[in-house]
């Protein structure tokens, strides 16, 4: 298979497992897991929906059965969702890495070209992000414990560093077992 091919594999595991003997697969895993990691920094880390697995009503003896008992359909439904093992596993990879490396990392993963249309505050040149990379890292939640990039060459070093990283991780077959 084509790289393209397998970044539209429905399952990420199946890319996994075949990126420890295809390069292809490795390439567009290392593509998935960072996208994946960037979903986990910007939607996932503010989505604290607030609710119980249990009715609200339930509480309040208005539900047939009540007085908080937990909604079974719920329970299982959060943990059998297909891809909550996924993203803990990216969750973990995404802690094992050096701050800074996946700091740079997910910072390119997240911009957008400036010539794309549209606007965000992620549609920046390389240079502005280096300049604006306090607000940005802020964005991400990386922003305590990740010394400042001096220039877009260190960032791109550091970047490239920590998808080679990935990218050894998965050779190897330690993604499966994260």
């Amino acid at each position: 298979m084509q790289f393209d091919e397998w970044k539209r594999v429905a399952n990420p595991w199946r890319v996994i497992e075949a990126a420890q003997r295809d390069e292809k697969a490795r390439d567009a895993a290392v593509v998935r897991i960072i996208d994946t990691m960037l979903e986990l920094q910007l939607d996932y880390r503010h989505q604290n929906a607030g609710y119980q697995p249990f009715s609200p009503t339930a509480l309040m003896g208005e539900m047939p059965g009540g007085g908080g008992r937990s909604d079974q359909a719920m329970l299982a439904a959060m943990r059998y969702h297909p891809e909550s093992q996924w993203h803990k596993a990216c969750a973990l990879l995404l802690d094992q890495l050096p701050k800074r490396q996946a700091a740079a990392m997910l910072l390119q993963a997240a911009r957008v070209r400036p010539e794309k249309m549209g606007a965000s505050q992620w549609m920046v040149t390389a240079r502005q992000m280096v300049e604006r990379q306090g607000e940005l890292l802020r964005c991400l939640g990386l922003h305590e414990g990740v010394r400042h990039f001096e220039s877009v060459n260190a960032m791109q070093h550091a970047a490239r560093r920590a998808r080679n990283q990935l990218w050894d991780w998965l050779a190897q077959g330690e993604v499966i077992t994260a």
